[in-house]
């Protein structure tokens, strides 16, 4: 069982427990005014319950449905729903399927916010576990080109998409957006402020706007979390509370 603030969540049986990328995503992605909202490999529900949480502060009730390709994921994000005290079990719809499917049976629907912590590696040695292949490995399961498509039939004109990537694999990303959307945020996440950029949390919308761009170092020198980092998390999290490495 994984403790926030205001919401205790389960995470054994998922193929990603909760880690520092989910946080990071659903802290930095600003969800108001979104109503219908859709988490793309939702696992748990992490990310789609702490932007409940956001929408409960500012008295909206949204509509979020998540999904994901693993049958354990999804009774788990159920069960999860079941038990937030935020928002009403209706408030939530949790389904085991692909994007690709799931995009061609919602022609009338389209999402103000879209998020996704994706599969990202591509071409890298596999791990043996077959759940942890299905949350970070794309081979056979949802490539960045069918996640761009995806979104793009799902966004509304005004809507916003949010995903968390590694440096080189959101630079693959982004290149098949180019024409299609513009990015609006981009947040670049290093583990220290002297370590390299190791994620990137970027934000993109249909219409053009001026980028807003931020530096996020989750650690200091003596590897005790940033005043920055403990800001962005506090409404969360414990402040001293550790979150495994993604």
């Amino acid at each position: 069982m994984f403790h926030f603030k205001r919401f205790d969540l389960s995470h054994e049986r998922c193929t990603l427990k909760i880690g520092t990328d989910a946080v990071l995503l659903a802290t930095l992605t600003q969800a108001p005014p979104a109503l219908n909202i859709l988490d793309i490999g939702c696992g748990c529900g992490v990310i789609a319950f702490c932007i409940a949480q956001q929408l409960v502060d500012r008295q909206t009730i949204p509509k979020i449905i998540g999904i994901d390709v693993d049958s354990d994921s999804i009774i788990e994000a159920q069960e999860n729903a079941q038990q937030f005290p935020l928002l009403p079990l209706h408030c939530f719809r949790f389904e085991k399927i692909s994007l690709q499917e799931f995009a061609n049976q919602c022609d009338a629907t389209k999402f103000d916010l879209i998020v996704s912590n994706p599969p990202f590696f591509h071409n890298n040695l596999k791990p043996k576990e077959k759940g942890r292949l299905q949350s970070r490995h794309g081979d056979g399961q949802l490539s960045f080109d069918d996640l761009v498509d995806g979104v793009d039939k799902l966004l509304s004109p005004n809507g916003r998409f949010a995903l968390i990537l590694p440096p080189a694999e959101m630079e693959e990303f982004h290149a098949l957006t180019v024409g299609k959307w513009h990015v609006r945020k981009s947040v670049f996440i290093r583990p220290t402020a002297a370590k390299p950029v190791s994620r990137i949390v970027r934000e993109y919308g249909r219409s053009p706007q001026m980028e807003t761009k931020m530096t996020l170092a989750i650690r200091d020198a003596k590897s005790q979390y940033t005043p920055d980092y403990l800001k962005l998390v506090k409404n969360y999290l414990t402040l001293n509370k550790t979150i495994s490495p993604s």
